[in-house]
């Protein structure tokens, strides 16, 4: 019996052990790492909506902006594109969350496994591809783009994506991966949770149900700060919390109705609601065009050379020739849309984003904390395009080629 008593002793103490090396080993052999966070649909302001102790906490010991805008248009695609390749989109090619591509005829549909893992259309170079051919690896606990082999390279560690993963099993397979040995740990990781944009499409974003969710989320992050705390890894990771997009109230009484005013015969919808993208039938690009230039106080359509300036919304292809957006609050469709709402086949929106990214609604979070940046620190607001010369930078990458200024970027790290 004491020799059994003994041995169990034995093994409860080699089992502490192991534990502690695990989980309090420290950040002695941690290369600068990056857990990059995106809880899509993240409004700037909701935070003074719902508690969210977990990254008020992170805003306090690290650096936060005003509020992160994004690219035109202010859609998830493009933009958490956008974030990890410091391009416009009309420079890496994603330029809606439905593409059709002229060259090759073919359409791209976020909810199309098949394009969405085919390289044709990811343009640029990603961060987590930045960081392999400078020999870091790294991992992706779902982002936009890392389920293509682009330039030949994934993460090393990637997963499909599939909104039924459970939260709570992202952040503990991201705490896996810090748990690897130095020679296979990321150095970079991306972590995606799409519930609040759920929410604010469904109920909106002054809903009950989005505030709900936002202390759900901040949930989520807390349980990736203890996991951090237990490691011994808290001032040792670099956090960066962002979004890709707000959200505005929307309602059935604030509607365009697009085939009032153009035959679908005329034209390929390629993307609509609230924004428009129009592929003419030959010949018909003038006819389309001034039937819809003055067709509706609240809609605005432009040529493709002509669309703002600042949108950064004309050089590529896939942009269609005819692009519209309507204003804040409003909606475009398809008579057939509204029939599907009227016949409970849809339901309405609640809310709704792809708007001008100069309003405030549609502008996102940017919260950064970590060995790398500034403490107790608030940035005026900047666009999300400079955020892939910040992360270049911690993890002592040479970047790529990019749209973003290093100037932003060394204005948030110490």
């Amino acid at each position: 019996m004491r020799r059994a008593a003994l041995g169990l002793l034995l093994t409860l103490a080699c089992a502490a052990t192991a534990t502690t090396a695990q989980w309090g080993r420290g950040a002695g052999d941690l290369a600068p790492t990056v857990i990059l966070i995106s809880f899509d649909g993240w409004r700037w302001d909701y935070d003074l909506k719902a508690p969210a102790p977990n990254l008020r906490g992170l805003m306090a010991r690290g650096v936060r902006a005003d509020s992160l805008i994004p690219t035109f248009p202010s859609k998830t695609f493009p933009n958490h594109y956008t974030i990890v390749t410091g391009l416009y989109p009309e420079h890496h090619g994603i330029v809606a969350n439905v593409i059709r591509d002229p060259q090759t005829g073919r359409t791209f549909r976020m909810t199309d496994p098949r394009e969405v893992r085919d390289p044709l259309w990811w343009g640029g170079e990603p961060i987590w591809v930045t960081a392999a051919r400078q020999r870091q690896p790294t991992a992706a606990m779902f982002w936009v783009g890392s389920e293509a082999p682009i330039a030949g390279i994934q993460p090393r560690y990637w997963k499909r994506y599939d909104e039924r993963y459970p939260a709570n099993a992202r952040v503990d397979e991201v705490l896996r991966w810090l748990d690897r040995p130095v020679a296979e740990r990321p150095t970079l990781i991306t972590l995606y949770f799409e519930d609040i944009d759920t929410a604010g499409h469904a109920d909106g974003p002054d809903s009950v149900a989005v505030r709900e969710t936002v202390q759900r989320a901040d949930g989520y992050l807390g349980r990736l700060l203890r996991g951090l705390e237990r490691r011994g890894l808290t001032d040792a990771v670099n956090l960066v919390v962002v979004s890709d997009h707000g959200m505005a109230s929307v309602d059935p009484s604030r509607v365009v109705v697009l085939d009032d005013y153009v035959s679908l015969d005329d034209v390929e919808v390629v993307d609509i609601n609230p924004t428009l993208g129009l592929f003419p039938r030959p010949g018909k690009e003038d006819a389309v065009y001034r039937a819809l230039s003055k067709a509706h106080p609240r809609l605005s359509v432009y040529r493709k050379a002509q669309t703002p300036e600042r949108w950064r919304y004309r050089d590529h292809p896939r942009i269609p020739p005819i692009v519209g957006v309507v204003d804040e609050g409003w909606q475009i469709t398809l008579r057939s849309t509204i029939a599907d709402v009227a016949a409970g086949r849809a339901r309405p929106l609640g809310g709704q984003h792809g708007y001008d990214p100069m309003l405030m609604s549609m502008r996102g979070i940017f919260v950064a904390a970590g060995p790398a940046f500034k403490r107790g620190a608030t940035v005026p607001a900047f666009e999300n395009v400079h955020i892939y010369n910040a992360l270049a930078r911690i993890l002592r990458l040479t970047p790529a080629e990019n749209d973003g200024d290093p100037r932003v970027a060394r204005s948030l790290l110490r």
